[in-house]
């Protein structure tokens, strides 16, 4: 069920949104006469979406925009307006409204696109909180096992590391300027000494014997920007395109000091 909320100084609008909106199995329709209205709405109870006209008196429909997104940075903004001008358009594109419908003599059928719009917006924004809450939870299930991500591009010759590395490495990406390493930078500024050339010529000739659905594995100290020694486990694995051609190298690299 999608909560919205419909905003507009016209009564009649209003009752008409709301007769032509609301479906029992799928959108549920509350109203408010003004954007400050709506604004005290919003504290008292979470929609899904917004609908609001633009040419209000007090706060116009750009100005809730502004302070509905405020309270609900993300929340699918919808203008739903007989103006028509240009500007009003670029106006609103610039503010980051979602979607734009203008009203028309056909009620019903703007009434069919706003219902549209609204569950479309509704539906990016379930998407997108489901794929930031998995990158979340995945975020924190390879923070618990301490198993950072890489990958190196056979084109550029070039590894790419990710937050969790460099917090392995003792280091950050601001510190170290980028994520992107040579070979022999990276083995020279963090690989133990004592494991560089084991390490290059892994690197070096290990890939050609990755199997197309397993990896490689190897154990090699590194030494953090503190100077701490951590032993490190490191699997290596390819992506290949359809002719079996290797386009790059992924990897995991875990700290398996002490165990």
């Amino acid at each position: 069920m999608i909560s919205a909320l419909c905003v507009d100084d016209d009564a009649l609008s209003l009752d008409l949104a709301k007769e032509f909106l609301e479906d029992p199995d799928e959108l549920q329709v509350d109203t408010a006469t003004s954007a400050k209205e709506a604004l005290r709405m919003m504290s008292e109870k979470r929609y899904d979406a917004i609908i609001s006209d633009y040419g209000m008196p007090a706060i116009d429909g750009l100005a809730f925009l502004r302070l509905a997104r405020q309270k609900s940075p993300d929340i699918p903004f919808i203008l739903f307006t007989g103006r028509g001008r240009e500007e009003v358009v670029i106006d609103a594109c610039n503010a980051g409204v979602t979607f734009y419908v203008r009203k028309g003599a056909d009620v019903k059928a703007q009434f069919y696109e706003l219902s549209h719009k609204v569950k479309q917006a509704v539906a990016r924004r379930r998407a997108e909180d489901l794929v930031r809450t998995a990158k979340q939870q995945d975020l924190m299930a390879l923070d618990l096992a301490r198993i950072a991500r890489w990958d190196y591009d056979v084109f550029t010759g070039l590894y790419r590391f990710d937050d969790l590395l460099y917090g392995l490495l003792g280091t950050d990406a601001e510190r170290e300027c980028g994520y992107l390493w040579a070979q022999d930078d990276y083995v020279r500024e963090f690989v133990h000494p004592d494991d560089a050339q084991k390490v290059s010529e892994f690197m070096a000739y290990g890939p050609g014997n990755i199997p197309l659905d397993g990896y490689l594995q190897m154990k090699h100290r590194v030494v953090r920007r503190n100077g701490e020694t951590r032993e490190m486990l490191v699997r290596v694995g390819k992506a290949v395109d359809s002719d079996g051609n290797v386009l790059k190298l992924v990897g995991i690299s875990m700290d398996i000091t002490g165990e």
